[in-house]
């Protein structure tokens, strides 16, 4: 049921916000009660997995045709406030199914076979940003990928991924 709820600022879009709504139900409700149990256990927490990929939590910024929701980025934020609400882990989560950018510089061939799999929750991935002397600046980074023939050649250093050892890709 969609109850109303207190949040920062109220959604332009009625969907948008019913869909905030939800989610913060299903916090209180499926969330909350479990967060320091998997906090404390280091334990990935596949049941709140699975939950947000049968709400199509992964496809929000994904487009329809791929099998995602293509809503906006309004919706997004609400969704991941709600989430941190319950437990942080649980909002980053979600950005990795929809950290692919809803397939920008892919292929349409590589749209097609990722952006379905990432919609549903089945394709996570991880970011790799954190570098010596620069942190997390992007403006910053040093490392730097360049195609050579058919392979692409990496150099420079990362400090550390999260998610790296739970995710199908990573990006630099």
């Amino acid at each position: 049921t969609t109850r109303s709820r207190r949040i920062a600022a109220p959604l332009a879009d009625p969907l948008a916000q019913e869909i905030v709504n939800n989610v913060g139900v299903w916090v209180d409700r499926e969330v909350k009660p479990v967060a320091s149990e998997f906090e404390h256990a280091d334990e990935f927490p596949e049941p709140l997995l699975k939950g947000m990929s049968n709400m199509g939590l992964f496809g929000i910024k994904i487009p329809e045709a791929y099998g995602g929701l293509d809503l906006s980025f309004e919706c997004y934020a609400g969704v991941c406030m709600e989430l941190a609400r319950g437990w942080m882990s649980v909002a980053s989560i979600i950005a990795r199914g929809n950290g692919l950018s809803a397939g920008r510089g892919m292929t349409d061939e590589q749209r097609a076979v990722f952006l379905p799999r990432a919609a549903r929750g089945e394709f996570l991935g991880a970011a790799a940003m954190s570098e010596p002397n620069v942190g997390s600046d992007l403006g910053s980074i040093a490392c730097r990928a360049r195609r050579d023939g058919d392979d692409w050649v990496i150099t420079g250093n990362k400090y550390w991924c999260t998610f790296a050892d739970g995710a199908d890709y990573i990006m630099l």
